[in-house]
């Protein structure tokens, strides 16, 4: 049962009147249509038209646009839809997350490295305020996931660490930002990501821990999360086979599902034992994580009939209706499970307003934008300043001066583009940044060091021609660096003849493929904030004010050395 006057919807008698007397005047089909939330890439007329092809549906992601686009779009689609839609996006790092001209604050981890929850709090005020400019109402963020795994592929700079308490602390402040600001919040990824070293977009991934410590790391997060108003929970394509088994003693390992298709997890965790009595929205339903868990035609009715309230993402959106339709008339998805979580979703829409709003009432773009306002990239930058972190510098090379190190090998390492979220590639300006300063950059060239063979210039050569070797780490090169040389080349095989350091501007993790330089600093995100808050602090202008929220030294002896 659904209680509307209660957490989180805690809705007024005329807005209950609002959901009830929706639901009872809609046909099956329109029911049916609350169920999707479809992701709009390009906003184009063609997708517009596929997303109501035979529904009318209960909200709309978007993957980016500028404003005016954005805007227009959302005014379009609103004037068609008989009931008003949830405009979502992934508010994760900043107003980027759905508007191309956005702000890109920071990474998670970024703000969780200031150690000063008022940056996560900033960041979701920053976040509604500027998707809510557009008419956006929901956002995918918190992130409350835990980094324990540091070889997590898609956990890493979008968690706020690898400590409950910090996640907990920064995750709330952030959602304060957005509730005080118009947006409903989604935390994710239920029932929690980073204990697998690997990818719930490539396969169901696991999250190990017992049910005894599930409750007192993740499960403590999300209770407070929980009980703190959190709008929405994301059900992932994560399997967590002790709690299955804690609802269900004698379910076998194989018949073990993710979350998405977990009644036990969705139904007897989140809904019973963590009383949440919100909406739960799928996490995209591409990731083969969802599609290797049943036949698509079982999965797409299966994942409301497990207890998801809305489906993210159709992959073709004219087989998925159809398949959602048959689920409903073959009784997959009863008349009660479909009035719940069609309330549900009404009801969200009623705590946002969206009831008072009339099908031709657009958003109006504001005389004075806030999108990449001076306020909000003066935020930015604060938040980059305070966040950068010094890991280790153990020859004592900083700061950083043309007197002391005019002459300077820049090593620019953006292998692997599987950076698979907002990046700003910042590297010309970096080294334009130096140059400003007064230092003479060049850039690495694999022929002209040395290397195997005959080829190459000799180690003195190499001495006698620059005073430092900097590595630029940047947003693509990933979570483990690959080297373009199988020895010598690029690799930091000169450490004991030139003085080394690194720079990451992505995973704080990278110090495990190059444990022998010495001087080592973590920025975690690209951009133009980050690129000149970095500038500042190896150049001695200002002091590194950064916290680690996650150990840069993977627990290995040899990093710290």
């Amino acid at each position: 049962m659904v209680k509307l006057d209660e957490n989180p919807f805690w809705l007024d008698e005329e807005q209950q009147k609002w959901v009830a007397d929706t639901l009872k005047n809609m046909t099956e089909e329109e029911k049916i249509g609350q169920l999707f939330c479809e992701t709009i890439w390009n906003c184009s007329e063609e997708e517009e038209t596929i997303a109501f092809r035979g529904i009318q549906p209960g909200g709309i992601m978007f993957r980016g646009g500028s404003r005016e686009v954005i805007r227009t779009y959302v005014n379009r689609m609103n004037r068609r839809s008989k009931i008003p839609l949830l405009f979502s996006g992934n508010f994760e790092t900043g107003g980027n997350g759905v508007l191309t001209d956005g702000t890109f604050m920071g990474s998670q981890m970024q703000t969780a490295a200031t150690n000063d929850s008022r940056y996560a709090y900033l960041q979701g005020s920053l976040c509604a305020k500027e998707g809510g400019e557009v008419g956006c109402n929901w956002s995918y963020a918190p992130i409350i996931d835990i980094n324990y795994n540091f070889m997590s592929p898609v956990t890493c700079t979008r968690t706020y660490g690898s400590d409950p308490d910090k996640v907990l602390d920064m995750a709330r402040a952030y959602m304060k930002g957005c509730h005080e600001n118009g947006m409903a919040v989604s935390i994710k990824h239920f029932p929690g990501d980073g204990m697998d070293f690997r990818d719930q977009h490539w396969l169901s991934s696991i999250n190990t821990k017992s049910v005894e410590e599930w409750d007192e790391t993740y499960g403590k997060v999300y209770k407070k999360m929980i009980e703190e108003g959190a709008d929405s929970v994301m059900a992932a394509h994560i399997k967590c086979p002790a709690y299955s088994k804690y609802f269900c003693p004698d379910m076998k390992d194989q018949d073990v599902m993710p979350a998405s298709l977990a009644p036990e997890l969705l139904q007897g965790l989140l809904r019973g034992k963590l009383n949440f009595n919100g909406v739960i929205v799928s996490d995209d339903t591409h990731m083969a994580g969802f599609t290797n868990a049943m036949p698509r035609e079982k999965a797409v009715p299966g994942t409301i009939a497990a207890g998801v309230d809305m489906l993210l993402f159709t992959v073709n959106h004219d087989e998925d209706v159809e398949y959602m339709k048959q689920g409903v008339k073959n009784g997959i998805i009863t008349p009660e499970r479909l009035d719940e979580a069609v309330t549900r979703i009404l009801a969200l829409k009623a705590k946002l307003g969206l009831h008072r709003k009339k099908a031709d009432e657009d958003v109006e773009a504001p005389e004075i934008s806030c999108i990449s306002c001076e306020e909000h990239q003066k935020i930015a930058y604060e938040c980059a300043d305070q966040a950068v972190t010094l890991v280790k510098d153990r020859e004592g090379i900083l700061p950083i001066t043309p007197e002391k190190y005019k002459r300077i090998l820049l090593v620019k390492i953006e292998s692997v583009a599987s950076c698979r979220y907002s990046s700003d590639p910042q590297y010309d300006n970096f080294m334009q940044g130096l140059k400003d300063r007064g230092f003479q950059v060049e850039e690495i060239n694999l022929n002209e060091i040395p290397s195997i063979g005959k080829g190459g210039a000799t180690f003195r050569e190499l001495r006698e021609k620059y005073d430092l070797m900097l590595y630029y780490l940047g947003a693509k090169a990933g979570y483990r660096i690959v080297w373009k040389s199988v020895v010598m080349g690029e690799i930091p095989s000169y450490t004991k003849d030139i003085p080394t350091m690194a720079v990451s501007f992505q995973s704080p993790y990278l110090l495990m493929d190059v444990p022998m330089i010495g001087t080592f600093i973590n920025a975690y995100t690209e951009t133009k904030y980050t690129c000149r808050a970095v500038l500042e602090k190896i150049t001695g202008e200002s002091e590194f004010k950064g916290v680690s929220p996650v150990d840069p030294f993977c627990g290995m002896w040899d990093l710290r050395l």
